[in-house]
């Protein structure tokens, strides 16, 4: 009963994340949307929740779910300046006694943007600067007395700020899909990060995606719904630095790479089922030390309008 509660408390909190009063906006002045907000929405983190922790090294989990609401803030329909607000929260039910959620990852953010290119109804491109935190609300050792990393309950604390470009462009229009691409850089800075974390953690990192769109055709209309139907995402993150002794062309050590399909069915407007694959580090804040090659499956929710 106490699992079947925690999913369902989880599943609503995903949904939620993107209902309009979430991110500010009503799905009827969506519709109107220019290119530059309609690129910045594609930007975003969607929320998940998977069924299990997946095939692979991961530890034996209930489920991993991700809420990542976020607040659009801009002046006009046609500004050419956005930011946006948001606080995702990531937790891990294990699949122990009482289900414990332990040292969860809370990591609040505001993001700047800037359209450098394109007009309100083209393709476009921008800048994007983000401010943000990551850490775990714990407060205790970041090691056990036997030396090894206080996965439980250690203080985990870093903050960063990234910067970089994002960008759309249709290149196959006859199968009517937009494609997204990215690209930037973050640095860690040493303000309230956890000491321990130095020659053990990468404070500089590479990230690049491409995210592609497909929005299925209405017959009976004929045309083109403005809902995507699949969504398919790569990202890859190369770790920069000194730590865990890690030779510069460590591929193994320095790379990591994630591959999602999500697919939503017909009948569902805001709901899909994903696929991931994901081999790199550990990104659940106190687990950073380990590397993981992992299978999963669940249900993410469509953030993107």
């Amino acid at each position: 009963m106490k699992i079947t509660t925690h999913m369902v408390l989880v599943i609503a909190i995903l949904l939620a994340a993107q209902d309009p009063a979430f991110t500010d906006e009503s799905s009827s002045h969506r519709d109107k949307e220019n290119a530059f907000f309609r690129t910045i929405r594609a930007n975003q983190e969607d929320s998940y929740i998977t069924l299990g922790g997946g095939l692979g090294n991961i530890d034996d989990l209930i489920f991993e779910a991700l809420v990542a609401p976020y607040f659009l803030l801009r002046t006009s329909d046609n500004a050419r300046l956005g930011a946006t607000i948001s606080s995702p929260i990531l937790v891990r039910m294990y699949n122990e006694y009482s289900f414990p959620v332990r040292t969860p990852s809370y990591m609040p953010q505001v993001s700047f943007y800037y359209q450098t290119s394109g007009r309100s109804d083209e393709n476009v491109s921008y800048l994007f600067l983000t401010l943000a935190h990551h850490s775990n609300g714990q407060d205790d050792p970041f090691f056990n007395e036997d030396g090894s990393i206080n996965r439980q309950s250690g203080d985990f604390s870093t903050n960063y700020v990234e910067f970089g470009a994002f960008f759309n462009r249709q290149l196959i229009p006859i199968f009517n899909t937009s494609e997204y691409f990215s690209t930037s850089l973050e640095y860690h800075v040493d303000i309230g990060r956890s000491p321990e974390l130095n020659e053990r953690y990468s404070f500089i990192r590479w990230h690049n995606s491409i995210r592609i769109f497909r929005f299925p055709a209405s017959w009976t209309n004929l045309r083109f719904e403005k809902t995507p139907r699949v969504q398919t995402r790569l990202e890859t993150t190369w770790l920069f630095g000194d730590f865990n002794d890690a030779s510069f062309f460590d591929i193994k050590e320095r790379l990591n790479i994630s591959f999602t399909i999500a697919y939503r069915p017909e009948f569902l407007s805001d709901v899909s089922l994903f696929f991931n694959m994901y081999t790199g580090e550990d990104y659940y804040n106190m687990h950073f030390d380990r590397r993981l090659n992992v299978f999963r499956v669940g249900l993410q929710a469509y953030g993107f309008r």
